[in-house]
């Protein structure tokens, strides 16, 4: 991690990590590995899963802390008291999220300063890994954060990581965050994102996950107060046998809430990306705006790419939008830039770089990072057949 950052880096004691885990003890006890048939799971093949091969035993897991102890931050102990609280309330009751939460080393607080941060994360070995993030923004601030997180091994064999993430965004604040994952081509990993947005919030969370052999993320976002905020989007470019499950949920708590999800998927050789998109918006609520968008490239055969768009609106005074495609290059398009004098090759990578570079570009960072997002994705996509 980012050493210059220390300082607003935090965790919980060991006395204090012990008491708050025996809070979830009941909710633990009662989840199982998902079935195929959980509906959340049908299209990731979790029944085919070796847990031997992963070195993970469910039967047996280690809720030891690492003994870490907590250190010097500005947070007053109500206001801690109260984030825990709302870890506990709205950690989606997801086995993996769960397990995180009991068997993490430690659980991690980030305070978001005023301008510009990054954070890294490194995964290193085959053992499985567990971990739990804490961002947190004060009322009225504007941050913007890069988080990396990238697993690297020196070995074939398959492994896993199961982690947790927080973004918690207080009153009138303003909140960006780039989410850079790097997964190697060994790793199972499973996520859980949770985006708080209070009264008067704005959050944006722009998602581009690399690499991986199989991979489920849940995006929990809820707009808690009236005039909260929320955009999520991102690229995934999958190449080889890499399959993504990606399930994301709106969830709008209060009048005058504002959501968006637009996430483009490219898929080449025999990859396969899905795409589920949840919205929900309760009874009573008033002006309430949600739009949700997928669009997905397929640039060979034998890839798949799929959008599901989900929506539970029960209240009335509302504006909600959802689209998805699914298709190859366009060859009108396709033809005209050969008419030009573009060669094939030239063509086919000018129409796939229109197709994410309005998303990348649309981003709140420098031109130097969202050249290394695009170069990032070219590098997957480039011998993709």
């Amino acid at each position: 991690m980012n050493s210059s950052l220390t300082r607003n880096r935090f965790v919980l004691s060991k006395e204090r990590t012990e008491v708050f885990r025996k809070s979830l003890l009941e909710v633990w006890n009662e989840l199982t590995i998902p079935a195929d048939t959980n509906e959340a799971w049908r299209k990731f093949p979790i029944g085919s899963v070796d847990w031997k091969e992963l070195q993970f035993d469910p039967k047996s897991i280690s809720t030891e802390t690492k003994g870490e102890w907590e250190s010097e931050h500005s947070l007053p102990e109500e206001t801690i008291n109260g984030i825990l609280a709302d870890i506990v309330k709205f950690t989606p009751k997801d086995y993996f999220a769960i397990l995180s939460l009991i068997a993490a080393p430690y659980i991690e607080f980030f305070l978001l300063e005023e301008g510009e941060s990054e954070f890294d994360f490194e995964e290193l070995g085959d053992e499985p890994k567990f971990s739990v993030r804490i961002f947190y923004l004060k009322s009225g601030r504007t941050a913007k954060t890069q988080v990396r997180m990238e697993s690297i091994h020196e070995t074939e064999v398959l492994h896993m990581s199961s982690s947790l993430d927080f973004y918690i965004a207080e009153d009138s604040s303003y909140l960006e965050i780039l989410d850079k994952e790097t997964s190697d081509l060994d790793l199972y990993r499973f996520r859980n994102v949770c985006i708080l947005s209070r009264s008067d919030s704005h959050v944006k969370y722009h998602l581009y996950p690399i690499g991986g052999f199989r991979s489920k993320l849940f995006l929990h976002a809820h707009l808690l107060g009236k005039g909260a905020d929320v955009i999520v989007d991102g690229v995934s470019a999958l190449g080889g046998r890499n399959l993504k499950d990606l399930d994301m949920g709106m969830y709008h708590h209060a009048d005058h809430t504002t959501s968006k999800i637009t996430y483009k998927a490219i898929v080449t050789d025999k990859s396969h990306h899905i795409f589920t998109g949840n919205l929900i918006i309760p009874p009573n609520l008033k002006k309430v705006t949600a739009h949700q968008e997928s669009f997905n490239l397929s640039l060979n055969k034998k890839a798949r790419a799929e959008a599901n768009p989900k929506l539970e609106v029960l209240a009335e005074d509302v504006s909600c939008t959802h689209g998805a495609t699914v298709g190859d290059i366009d060859e009108e398009q396709y033809f005209y830039l050969l008419s030009r004098g573009l060669t094939p090759a030239e063509s086919k990578s000018l129409l796939v770089t229109a197709f994410y570079g309005e998303t990348i570009h649309s981003i709140g960072f420098s031109e130097e990072v969202k050249l290394s997002l695009e170069s990032r994705i070219k590098e997957i996509l480039v011998g993709g057949k």
